[in-house]
């Protein structure tokens, strides 16, 4: 064999020796598993995620409280609630007898706010909140923001629902009461339950139980996405 083409085979297989010998790892510093002896990098890096708290234990975040880090904490998840997952879509008749496509309300540039209600004293506070905060858009982005009442499962009738929603003061609502719109499509049943749905992508920009805080911030992300 000549020298040179020795000496070139050589240097060959030395250098894929030494680059099958570099530790691989994840040697990105901003990540949560840095390795600083690691030569290669090897794909295996993880970054901080941001976790939501879930007290009730649905397995759905509240986007309200938030950590940033690498580890789960305890009491937390790393969804917000199904917030950015798709609404689920219905085709019903409100206790007017208006008949109602959720998706093409959307798709119009509504923003829809649901509520579903056990009709009782105590499920009254935060429907009201939630039903309060829409009005307020009557005048700055009229007809933009509705909110629709919802018998919980279905099992008070239209007139019972109305007298209930005008003695509790609701105003400048759609009410109804049709199995089709089912609060089940967004996580654990709640009484009540609130949820803003907005754009033509359908997203889901807020999801509580027993709660009104957050409706209006979740409105405003929905107009300033859907202008």
């Amino acid at each position: 064999m000549k020298p040179y083409l020795y000496y070139s085979i050589l240097c060959l297989l030395t250098t894929v020796a030494l680059s099958c010998s570099k530790k691989r790892g994840c040697n990105d510093t901003d990540a949560c598993n840095f390795d600083a002896t690691a030569e290669k990098y090897d794909g295996s890096c993880t970054y901080e995620e941001t976790w939501y708290a879930d007290p009730d234990g649905d397995g759905y975040g509240d986007p309200s409280f938030t950590l940033t880090q690498c580890e789960q904490p305890n009491g937390y998840v790393n969804n917000a609630n199904g917030i950015g997952t798709p609404a689920v879509d219905f085709t019903v008749m409100d206790c007017a007898g208006a008949t109602h496509n959720l998706f093409n309300e959307l798709d119009n540039n509504k923003i829809i706010v649901i509520a579903w209600v056990m009709p009782c004293s105590t499920c009254i506070t935060d429907p009201l909140a939630a039903s309060n905060i829409v009005n307020n858009y009557a005048s700055s982005h009229p007809g933009r923001v509705k909110f629709y009442l919802v018998d919980d499962y279905a099992n008070t009738p239209c007139n019972g629902l109305d007298g209930w929603a005008l003695a509790y003061g609701f105003s400048n609502i759609t009410t109804f009461s049709h199995s089709d719109i089912s609060m089940s499509g967004y996580g654990v049943d709640g009484m009540p339950k609130i949820v803003v749905l907005g754009g033509s992508n359908h997203r889901v920009y807020y999801n509580e139980n027993e709660s009104s805080i957050g409706v209006n911030a979740a409105i405003v992300q929905a107009l300033t996405d859907n202008p």
